[in-house]
């Protein structure tokens, strides 16, 4: 929190400073509880998202 503001909306009316560092998953048959808990299907896509954090994530 910054001055008592939560700074989460601040950030989200920011321009994306790095736009390119972003990708777009469809994942057919998925609601969004399965991607949130991984539910009992299993559909999160781990090693897609494991390959994106290792590349854009370098220092």
């Amino acid at each position: 929190m910054m001055d008592g503001k939560a700074e989460g909306y601040d950030f989200a009316r920011k321009p994306n400073p790095v736009p390119a560092n972003k990708q777009l998953l469809i994942i057919p048959g998925a609601s969004h509880c399965d991607l949130y808990d991984g539910g009992e299907k299993g559909l999160i896509p781990w090693d897609n998202i494991e390959e994106f954090l290792k590349k854009n994530l370098k220092r």
